[in-house]
């Protein structure tokens, strides 16, 4: 069993501020005690910030209609979407401190993971993540959903 006073290393792997907003801060930390991969970052802490919550982002367009059954063009597609709906307040992909991604069936899993870091390589630091393989989302044709959370400056 690990004592969880045992004392770790915190390895900031990177460090966000704004000069215009005092106290903003977000910090990706990966801990010495803990496993570590370039997809993403264990520990995202953030200080005096705006919150943004999205709600699960799926391959749909603006009409509810799932374009196709290719599950790296679903992947593209919820990207697509995580964008626009961040854009509406303000926000981007880099603004991203936490997803949680849920696919249904393992055999995507390398897939996922290869959009994913296409879609965020220009990050300083990839954001918190949890995956899921579920049963079913609640559309049949959808093969991913991502859900977001986000962290900009107070204004």
């Amino acid at each position: 069993m690990i004592d969880p006073t045992t004392p770790c290393t915190a390895v900031v792997k990177h460090q966000r501020t704004e000069p215009g907003s005092p106290g903003f801060q977000v910090r990706h930390v990966d801990s010495s005690a803990l496993w570590s991969a370039p997809r993403i970052t264990q520990v995202v802490e953030v200080s005096h910030a705006r919150m943004i919550y999205l709600s699960g982002q799926t391959p749909t367009d603006a009409a509810y209609h799932v374009d196709s059954d290719d599950f790296r063009a679903q992947c593209h597609r919820v990207f697509d979407n995580i964008e626009i709906a961040l854009a509406a307040v303000g926000a981007t992909l880099a603004d991203i401190v936490k997803t949680t991604t849920y696919i249904t069936t393992l055999e995507h899993r390398e897939a996922l993971r290869e959009v994913r870091m296409e879609r965020l390589r220009h990050l300083a630091a990839p954001p918190a993540n949890t995956a899921l393989i579920v049963a079913g989302l609640i559309e049949p044709a959808f093969l991913v959903e991502i859900d977001v959370i986000a962290a900009v400056p107070l204004v």
